[in-house]
């Protein structure tokens, strides 16, 4: 029973929001990747920074206001994090007519 709850208790992926204020996304994503690398080293299996949006911080988290942030998500097991990875960057389609918040 002690190793089942241990077992669940287990997290698998870890996050880390970098501060983000220039344009070149490419090399701000490659600096995220190592940086989170180096402070997360349990979480490498499968590294991914998100390419599409830039984040504000959760609401309990102290921030400057308008600071925005890359979210990168680091996981110990590298399927689950490709699968993470193929349905945030997956283009769904675009249909005319459809409500814009059934879009996102």
């Amino acid at each position: 029973a002690m190793t089942q709850e241990a077992l669940s208790g287990e997290v698998s992926f870890s996050v880390l929001y970098t501060p983000f204020e220039t344009e070149d996304k490419t090399d701000k994503i490659k600096e995220a990747n190592k940086t989170f690398a180096e402070k997360h080293p349990d979480y490498v299996q499968h590294i991914f920074t998100d390419p599409h949006g830039i984040h504000l911080l959760p609401e309990r988290a102290e921030s400057h206001p308008d600071q925005q942030y890359l979210l990168t998500l680091g996981f110990r097991n590298k399927e689950i994090g490709k699968t993470v990875e193929t349905s945030v960057t997956r283009k769904l389609p675009v249909f005319p007519g459809m409500p814009t918040c059934l879009r996102t």
